[in-house]
């Protein structure tokens, strides 16, 4: 504020006698103001002071000049005691009657000869400093005090365009307190009538053509004085010219300035503004002096950064809010530069801006769209370097602008984001002249995309449950003139009529609440919000919601051919259609359902003020446009369908099936049986009865008394078969694209009592659907050849028919025959999902049962996949909880499927170890004897079969480089500590068996090694040891080329038989097996004739050994806190791996004593693989509270007496936890239940109180794992690293530290305990990210864990969540970094990424923003769209691609912007069904391509989906090399390129 000397003015002395402490004070406080010195609480002292005091007007009126300093709005708002300061100034102008005379005569004093108004003439600046407007505004009210007639009030009128006279008179007038009314130019001659009666005038001046023009037509019905400011004499009636009014101030000899302004009352009427009306008429809004100023302080509150220096080019007329208000009174608040500009016209103020070089700009939306526009046009808006675009900016704009407000309208959130990063802050807002102008505003620098800013200071806002926005404060209107406003200002509350949400302390405007109506169902539509989401689209000029009171909504659209983004004059009628269609498509997305559009009609007029269709302010006359459009609009409701009706039933013939028949509506007839066709010998079977219908050759039930056959055709699950409806409607049925399901009717049956004869099919008809009809007819008619068709069918090209075959099969899959459904089941086979093959396999199973008990079930398994065979193991799995809960009710089943799972096994080798583990368990379980028959004879034939496939290993071989031969014996070498004994009988197994050849084949890669792949001496044998009646031997085995292997071999030395088998079937339960977890090592396979079985060998030493080695280091007390970590790993996986054993043998045995000495505990705390050396010491146990007690006393107690140093963290939380971890939550919970009750016991409740463990302290884990969740132990040791790593690291970036949490999240597999545990992630983020202070983000957190455990809130969906916690909870910018983080767990830690919240409908939708860099060295972000018109301009990216696209419901997008958030490419995919998508298009603009952003746009979206749970994505064959490198293949189930995330 230090410009063209004017600070020193800062000094000046403004009143006369300024000796008192207060009038010091103020003048110390101006020196601070200049020497950046000032203090908000000094301020606040001196406010407080003023009025306390109650100096006289002058002092009070030098401190509000003081207050009008840039610097001390700077100061206060900082401070942010905006409210507190502003309520003592409006207390202060009441007190010191300071109106708009002494303000103006203050900034005459204190800025003199400094420029308050420019004038424009040509290229010519005129200028009137502020000394001599206050002179022009004494001599024009001392000429206005001679219009005065002694027995009359004074009341001015103001009928002129933007000019300097029209400016005096209203500040003259404003000054000394005479009722002044600026009259609308765009008023109609009634409305001008009805102003000039309603409010009094007595003396109108005119000036310009427009208001010449006005009052000439409507002089003669008014008896008032006219003074013409130009031209007077064009203007009728009795005028007098300005000069002549002007001169006539000598006559004012009466007139004294200081008395004149002394009477100015101010909280009377001093000026009435008039809105421009509709169809109503206008109303007059009274305001008085105590508004008008307190308003400028308000603003000025608001805008701190604006001050003296500012210079406004000004084209907003004076009788509105903008322009009288803000832009002149402002100027003048300011002490800056008020410039009238030469016109409105653009090209005028293109003209103007570098004469001028204005700092503040405030325009209608329009003025920066054409600004933007013209600049696109000139430069390159992508690719130009932001240096080159400000340079250009500023050459246009004079090179000074700063500020811009854009009012009275909508812009485009891209247009305000271009300017302001282009260091133009182009600020939003709302206003209403109501209260003085402005009621909210964009804080600078705080632009919100929609919004229209924060309250402003000194107005209070609320929204009542109607969504009405209601406002008051020190500068809202006391009413309106003359009328009865009972309606719009209730309990000191004025209601704007404007629907308003807010969020954020932002508020966005929804509409008039006039212009708001309902639905047929009641439903309320906003209009003008629907209407604003079209307004982005460069090819729509105008559009118009319908819908009130009907089923649904449509728009009538006005095309913009000049600005389309294709050619509409020469592109065909669908091309159009389509354009249009996406439009509307992608805004429903933004909507709710009941919001969305149904259909629109392009129309060929714009909606015209002429016609009534537009107010003044150019909003739409809905009742006019609906009657005049009525026409167009009612068709957009007309039926597309002919209705017939039978009683109170109806059918729907669609329109477009009567033009494929070939007749006209009058020529259909239903009689209630049939439907028939004048003319025509083709009828359509279809009678009703009840709640079914018999329709052609089928019964189908129906929930309502409407049958619409569109639907029906639409949905072919509901008539493939069915050719008694097919033959009606024709072959065009065939050509249907896109299935859609009719969920109002399902089938009861084929029409009963009707065989279906056998038919041919049409030769050369080659049409997927028709073959489909086909089979499902030869399918009902009991023609197996319906199975050879389906076969081909299904293992051809199916595209997106495979959901239809399945469920149309699924209605008739209760076919008589058992033989058909089975056959039906294996053809359907690779299209099913493995529960669902199960499930149907379980049906056809009971049925061939009950049709015929004596007949096997058989079920050729060759066309199964390992989908599938997970799902017979585990249905068989789910099978061993039922059985232990209730018993088995389908035990033949199950016999079944073990007999199946025996038959994949032996097929599929690879499998056999997942089929070997199930079938043990159904023979060591106390099964049936019929259940434990089958699964033995499975077990058996699976051994056979397998060992039948690998083959025996040859016993003598030739060595292809020698030729000579050689067997085992030259083979193995044996180490000297094996004895003969056991050499012998080793040499045997190997010799004699495929020992050596199977066990590599299962501890290997499925790798197959036979004598001639081993060369010479390259098989060593050595003795590990002997123990528990057991020799173990190491085989170590080289090969030529197949690598080094390793196996161990036990040789029994003294169990009988039945214990050893037993053993074996334990160590396969225990071992590898799908899904469970080893806890011994791998088994091989048992030679019973050799008393020998052979495991995996797997390096290690047990936990004893261990610590036994490192004995020394424990006791190092430098080392405490490792060994103190260290110790809590071993005892948590000791437990856990002990629990497990217990809990595979149904909790019946333990292994008794559970010592460190049987554990492999891996060292790393990260690892897994913790197993057990031996379970020969399993016993059964006494109690719960007796195992428990072991583990505590046997593994910790005696483990750490035995190694003093070590000294345990936790002790029964940690066995709780291992307890849950390895027997789940369920049964977890259960067994700390039961060891409550035995705690219940005397004997064992002192036992354990001694130890710490009390009923209560299981109560407390239970009460805090229902609150928080389970704290496993990968969470647990992920969150320590992680605290270490931060006190090693405390200046660690967020960067750094995101690196750090996304290393321990994957090191410790915490995405594997997400299905057991779901709140995982969530309890892993709090303990690192977010353990600081935040209460209510730790309450949303805990409501998220709980909502998880209770199985409402998916851990897998939590954007809904997070969006809530980001709209409703303070987050600083670290917490807002890490809740992406935690959101989405395929972000990287160098990604740049962040959260966005938009809406859609009545719902909030959290949406990932990921920056990536492209070859180019540029940063792109990519991301979902944000607003419609995004996707409208990826539409015409893909039209300009030569790319045909019609979008639907069923898409979603990801786009990539470029740093300017201009649009480059992007891709869609239609979402085929829960774990299924269908990849339409990918497109990159030219000028972007070879830069490798769709691979970036590529990789994005595979995680993206991933994180979806995603799992099939395909597309069609289009740019095949291009998908090939990203992984895609061709798949034959889904008839494209398919990648399987």
């Amino acid at each position: 504020m230090r410009h063209n000397g004017i600070f020193i003015l800062y000094n000046s002395p403004l009143i006369s006698s300024m000796e008192t402490g207060l009038q010091t004070r103020i003048s110390e406080t101006i020196v601070q103001a200049k020497n950046n010195s000032l203090r908000a609480d000094e301020l606040m002292i001196l406010v407080h002071d003023c009025i306390e005091q109650t100096p006289d007007r002058e002092t009070i009126h030098y401190f509000l000049d003081l207050a009008h300093f840039q610097e001390v709005a700077e100061t206060i708002t900082t401070a942010k005691l905006t409210e507190e300061w502003l309520s003592k100034i409006v207390q202060l102008i009441e007190q010191s009657q300071f109106h708009l005379g002494y303000l103006i005569e203050q900034r005459a004093k204190r800025y003199r000869d400094k420029t308050v108004f420019n004038l424009i003439h040509g290229d010519d600046l005129t200028s009137i400093s502020y000394k001599e407007l206050w002179l022009k505004i004494q001599f024009t009210a001392k000429a206005l005090s001679v219009l005065k007639q002694s027995d009359e009030s004074l009341v001015i009128g103001l009928l002129t365009h933007n000019q300097l006279k029209g400016a005096y008179v209203d500040l003259a007038c404003l000054s000394f307190g005479i009722r002044i009314i600026p009259i609308p130019l765009n008023s109609t001659t009634e409305h001008l009538s009805f102003i000039l009666n309603q409010s009094e005038v007595t003396h109108l001046f005119v000036g310009g053509k427009t208001a010449t023009r006005l009052w000439n037509e409507v002089h003669t019905n008014h008896n008032i004085s006219v003074i013409g400011l130009n031209d007077s004499d064009m203007i009728q009636g009795t005028v007098h010219d300005w000069n002549t009014f002007f001169d006539n101030r000598d006559r004012a000899k009466q007139f004294d300035v200081d008395q004149q302004r002394s009477f100015v009352s101010m909280n009377q009427i001093q000026t009435i503004m008039y809105t421009s009306g509709t169809t109503a008429t206008p109303k007059g809004i009274t305001f008085t002096q105590s508004q008008i100023m307190s308003k400028r302080f308000a603003r000025a509150l608001a805008l701190p950064e604006i001050g003296q220096n500012d210079v406004f080019l000004c084209y907003l007329p004076l009788f509105h809010t903008f322009g009288r208000y803000f832009e002149m009174m402002g100027s003048l608040f300011w002490g800056a530069t008020y410039t009238f500009a030469e016109s409105p016209a653009f090209n005028s103020l293109l003209k103007d801006f570098p004469i001028v070089k204005p700092s503040i700009f405030i325009s209608i939306p329009k003025r920066w769209v054409q600004l933007y526009d013209m600049l696109a046009e000139q430069l390159n808006l992508d690719s130009d370097p932001p240096s080159f675009i400000k340079e250009k900016i500023k050459y246009i704009t004079g090179g000074k602008l700063k500020w811009g407000l854009s009012a009275a309208g909508y812009l485009d959130p891209d247009i305000f984001k271009f300017f302001q990063s282009h260091e133009i802050n182009v600020l939003s807002g709302y206003g209403m002249t109501e209260a003085t102008g402005g009621i909210t505003m964009t804080p600078p620098n705080e632009y919100v995309i929609d919004s229209v800013g924060k309250a402003l200071p000194g107005i209070s806002l609320k929204i009542e449950n109607d969504g009405e926005l209601c406002l008051k404060g020190s500068y809202v209107t006391d009413g309106y003139y003359k009328e009865n406003d009972s309606d719009s200002f209730i309990d000191g509350w004025f209601h704007t009529g404007d629907i308003f949400k807010e969020k954020n302390h932002h508020y966005y405007i929804v509409d008039r609440k006039k212009d708001i109506y309902k639905n047929s169902r009641g439903q309320t539509i906003a209009p003008q919000k629907i209407e604003n989401l079209f307004q982005d689209f460069d090819s729509i000029k105008s559009i118009f919601l319908v819908g009130d009171g009907r089923e649904f909504n449509t728009v009538l659209i006005y095309p913009d051919k000049e600005n389309s983004s294709i050619n509409l004059k020469n592109v065909d009628k669908q091309a159009i259609r389509d354009l249009y269609s996406s439009m509307v498509l992608s805004v429903n997305s933004f909507l709710s359902p009941f919001e969305r559009i149904v259909n629109f009609v392009l129309i060929h007029r714009d909606f015209s003020a002429d016609k009534g269709e537009l107010t003044p302010k150019k909003t739409f006359n809905r009742k006019n446009i609906l009657k005049n459009f009525a026409d167009i609009i009612e068709p957009l409701y007309e039926k597309n369908y002919v209705s017939l009706h039978a009683g109170a039933k109806e059918i729907r013939i669609p329109n477009w099936l009567l033009r494929e028949i070939g007749t006209i509506r009058s020529n259909v007839e239903w009689d209630g049986k049939k439907v028939s066709i004048k003319g025509q010998s083709e009828t359509l079977i279809l009678s009703w009865t009840g709640n079914k219908i018999h329709l052609g050759d089928f019964i189908y039930n129906i929930d309502f008394d409407i049958l619409d056959l569109d639907a029906l055709i639409q949905s072919p699950t509901h008539w493939l078969g069915n050719f008694g409806l097919t033959d009606f409607i024709g072959s065009m049925i065939y050509r249907l694209k896109d299935p859609e399901l009719y969920g109002a009717i399902n089938i009861f049956k084929p029409k009963s009592g009707v065989s279906f004869s056998r038919i041919s099919p049409e030769k050369g008809n080659d049409i997927l659907l028709y073959k489909l009809h086909v089979s499902v007819r030869q399918y009902l008619a009991d023609d197996s050849n319906a199975f050879e068709i389906l076969k081909k069918i299904v293992d051809g090209n199916l595209g997106n028919w495979s959901g239809v075959i399945i469920d149309t099969f699924l209605n008739y899959q209760s076919h008589s025959k058992p033989s058909f459904r089975i056959k039906l089941i294996e053809v359907l086979t690779p299209l099913l999902s493995g529960d669902f093959l199960v499930s149907m396999l379980g049906d056809a199973y009971q049925y061939q049962k009950e049709q015929d008990p004596s007949k096997g079930f058989s079920f050729n398994i060759h066309r199964a996949t390992d989908e599938h065979y997970q799902a017979f193991i585990h249905f068989l799995k789910n099978a061993h909880s039922d059985f232990k809960s209730s018993g088995l009710k389908n035990q033949d089943f199950i016999q079944t499927v073990l007999l199946m799972v025996s038959d994949f096994g032996t097929l599929h080798p690879t499998r056999f170890v997942w089929a070997r583990s199930e079938l043990i368990w159904w023979q060591i379980s106390h099964v049936s004897k019929p259940l434990f028959s089958t699964a033995q004879k499975s077990y058996y034939a699976l051994i056979k079969g397998f060992r039948t496939w690998i083959g025996k290993s040859a016993t003598l071989t030739i060595d292809r480089d020698t030729g000579e031969e050689y067997t085992w014996d030259h083979v193995v070498t044996f180490d000297e500590n094996v004895k003969i004994l056991h050499k012998k009988r080793l040499m045997a197994a190997i010799q004699e068996t495929s020992m050596i050849r199977e066990s590599i084949f299962l501890f290997s890669n499925n790798c197959i090694v036979g004598l001639n792949d081993i060369t010479k001496g390259d098989v060593w044998i050595t003795h590990l040891g002997s123990r528990n009646n057991k020799s173990v031997f190491r085989i170590l085995v080289r090969t030529r080329s197949l690598g080094t292997h390793n196996l161990v071999v036990n040789l029994n030395d003294g169990w009988d038989r039945k214990f050893l088998e037993e053993e074996i079937k334990w160590l396969i339960i225990m071992g590898s097996g799908f899904k469970d977890i080893p806890l011994v090592e791998t088994f091989g396979g048992y030679w019973p004739e050799y008393q020998l079985y052979t495991e995996q060998f797997i390096p290690g030493e047990t936990l004893t050994a261990y610590l036994e080695r490192n004995r020394d280091d424990i006791l190092n007390e430098t080392k405490i806190d490792r060994w103190q970590m260290r110790w809590l790993h071993f005892i948590w996986n000791g437990i856990q791996a002990y629990q497990e054993f217990w809990n595979r043998t149904e909790f019946k045995l333990s292994i008794q004593p559970p010592s460190p000495s049987n554990l492999v505990i891996p060292q790393h705390d990260y690892s897994t693989g913790t197993r057990l050396i031996s379970i020969s010491g399993r016993k059964p146990i006494e109690s719960i509270a007796a195992h428990f007690l072991s583990l505590y006393t046997e593994f910790i107690i005696q483990t750490e007496e035995k190694y003093v140093g070590l000294k345990h963290m936790s002790d029964w939380e940690v066995i709780f936890t291992a307890t849950l971890q390895a027997v789940k939550m369920k049964q977890g919970t259960i067994i700390l239940n039961q060891l409550k009750n035995d705690l219940a016991q005397s004997i064992n409740k002192k036992k354990f109180e001694i130890l710490g463990c009390t009923i209560e302290r299981i109560d407390q884990f239970l009460d805090d794992v229902e609150k928080f969740g389970v704290l496993t132990k990968p969470v647990v040791f992920a969150s320590l690293r992680f605290e270490r790593w931060l006190e090693l690291n405390p200046q660690a970036t967020l960067k750094a530290r995101a690196s750090i949490l996304q290393e321990l999240y994957q090191d410790y597999e915490l995405d594997l305990l997400m299905d057991e545990y779901p709140e995982t992630r969530v309890r892993f983020f709090m303990m690192t990210c977010f353990n600081n202070n935040n209460q209510d983000l730790f309450n949303e957190f805990q409501s998220i864990i709980q909502d998880m455990r209770l199985e409402k809130l998916s851990p897998w969906n939590l954007q809904e969540r997070i969006a809530h916690i980001q709209s409703n909870v303070q987050l600083s910018e670290n917490e807002k970094f890490y809740l992406a983080r935690m959101l989405f767990p395929h972000v990287d830690a160098a990604d740049y990424v962040e959260l966005v919240t938009t809406t859609h409908g009545e719902d909030d939708r959290l949406n990932l923003v990921y920056q990536t860099e492209g070859m180019d060295g540029k940063v792109y972000r990519i991301r979902p769209p944000f607003l419609p018109k995004e996707i409208g301009q990826f539409h015409t990216l893909l039209s300009e691609s030569s790319l045909s696209s019609t979008f639907t419901a069923h898409h979603d997008f990801l786009l990539v912007f470029n740093s300017r958030n201009r649009m480059v490419g992007g891709l869609y995919w239609k979402n085929m069904d829960k774990n299924r998508i269908h990849l339409e298009w990918v497109a990159i603009r030219e000028n972007y391509r070879g830069i490798a952003l769709s691979k970036r746009l590529m990789d994005d979206f595979y995680k993206r989906m991933q994180h979806k749970k995603v799992e099939v994505i395909t597309v069609g064959f289009y740019v095949e090399k291009f998908f090939f490198q990203h992984g895609f293949e061709i798949d034959k189930q889904y008839g494209g390129l398919v990648k399987k995330l």
